[in-house]
């Protein structure tokens, strides 16, 4: 057992010098995951492009820019997609020009006259 915390492991893992068995198995463990996620949203029809790139945070084992970007886009396609269903279904008061959910306003103050703490949206 190595006993390191996360930040060394996650280091390690996106050095292109590391070569550990260990930490080649996890790379292989995050491309099975991503793939299996991308293909929950039926979206097989692009390469996800895992390998070493540079990021803002300098090289990280991650997806390609192009993947990257392409997952983004489909993801803010989607979320608009449930936004609109949301307001057809009458979910959201659109009449003032907010996108508060009907009723979040509600639970929220019943969370305070109860004496509750702070929810996790507070």
């Amino acid at each position: 057992m190595n006993h390191e915390g996360l930040t060394d492991l996650y280091n390690r893992f996106h050095g292109p010098n590391e070569s550990a068995a260990d930490i080649q198995t996890l790379r292989d463990l995050h491309v099975e995951m991503d793939r299996a996620v991308a293909a929950a949203y039926g979206w097989s029809d692009f390469d996800l492009g895992h390998g070493f790139h540079e990021t803002r945070q300098g090289t990280r084992f991650t997806l390609s820019e192009p993947a990257r970007r392409e997952v983004l886009a489909r993801l803010l396609t989607l979320n608009h997609e449930c936004h609109a269903e949301e307001v057809a279904r009458g979910l959201h008061d659109t009449k003032k020009g907010g996108t508060r959910a009907k009723g979040a306003g509600k639970a929220k103050g019943r969370a305070k006259q109860a004496g509750a703490g702070p929810t996790l949206f507070e």
